[in-house]
C-alpha cells in the first residue's frame, strides 16, 4: 500500500469500520457514497487481514499431515522400486525390503536409492513426533478422545478446526467417507455408515451390525469436543 497522509488514513478507517458493519449487519441498506480509492484501500487492509486470520495453529498440522501422507506414498514406492531393481539386474530371487535394506554390497545407484529411502524413514519419525507432540496442544479434547494422528486427519478431512466444530456429529461420522456417499447417492447402493472415525480402535473391534452405532456415538462425542478446542483457542 502506497503511503498515506493522516487524514486519508483516517478516512480508510472509517470506511474499513463501514464494511465490517455491513457484514455483521448483513443489511441491504445503501452504502454511504466513498472514493474508489479509499474503497480500494480499505478492502486490501481486509483482504490481508483475512488471510493473517486464517494461518492458524491447525493449519500447520494439516500441512504435516499431509506431508507425512506423501512421504508413506514415496516410501512404498521407492520400496517397490528397490526390490525390483535388485531382483532385475542380479537374477537374485526378489528380497523382502528389509532384507535388501541389510545387504552391504549393493551397487550405485541402487545403494544411492536406498539411502534416500533410509532419509525418508527418518523423515517420517520426526513428521509423525511431530504432530504427537503438538496436536495434544492445539486439540487437546479431541486428542483425548482419538489419538493425535487420527485428529489431525480428522481436521484435515474437514478444512480446518472451525470448520470442523461447526459440522453435525451425522456429518463428521462420514468424513472420509465421501465417495462411497457420492455412489449411494448416484447409483443407490448403500449408503456408508463410517469414514476416516474407521481407524478408531472401538469401531475396528466393533461387531460387524454394530460398527454404524458405535462411529455415530464416537461422532457425537467428537462434535463437543471440537467445539471446545475451537473456542477455547479463540478464547486465549
Amino acid at each position: 500500500m502506497k503511503s498515506v497522509t493522516a487524514d486519508d488514513e483516517e478516512e480508510i478507517n472509517n470506511v474499513i469500520s463501514i464494511l465490517r458493519k455491513s457484514e455483521e449487519d448483513n443489511s441491504e441498506k445503501e452504502f454511504p457514497e466513498i472514493e474508489i480509492k479509499y474503497l480500494r484501500e480499505a478492502s486490501i487492509i481486509q483482504t490481508q487481514q483475512k488471510i493473517l486470520d486464517s494461518l492458524t495453529l491447525d493449519k500447520h498440522l494439516i500441512q504435516t499431515i499431509q506431508a507425512l501422507d506423501d512421504a508413506h506414498t514415496s516410501l512404498n514406492l521407492i520400496s517397490e522400486r528397490l526390490c525390483t531393481w535388485q531382483a532385475h539386474t542380479t537374477g537374485e530371487s526378489r528380497l523382502v525390503i528389509d532384507e535388501l535394506l541389510n545387504k552391504k554390497s549393493l551397487q550405485p545407484p541402487i545403494s544411492n536409492l536406498k539411502q534416500t529411502y533410509l532419509q525418508i524413514e527418518e523423515l517420517i519419525k520426526i513428521l509423525s513426533n511431530h504432530i504427537d507432540e503438538e496436536a495434544p496442544k492445539i486439540f487437546p479434547s479431541m486428542v483425548e478422545l482419538l489419538d493425535s494422528q487420527l485428529t489431525v486427519r480428522l481436521v484435515s478431512c474437514a478444512g480446518s478446526l472451525a470448520k470442523l466444530a461447526r459440522l453435525p456429529s451425522s456429518t463428521i461420522q462420514l468424513l472420509g467417507a465421501e465417495k462411497a456417499l457420492f455412489r449411494h447417492m448416484s447409483d443407490g447402493s448403500l449408503p456408508p455408515k463410517h469414514g476416516i472415525l474407521y481407524q478408531h480402535p472401538s469401531v475396528k473391534r466393533a461387531q460387524r451390525k454394530n460398527k454404524g452405532k458405535v462411529t455415530r456415538s464416537l461422532a457425537s462425542k467428537i462434535a463437543i469436543a471440537a467445539k471446545i478446542d475451537y473456542y477455547r483457542e479463540r478464547n486465549e
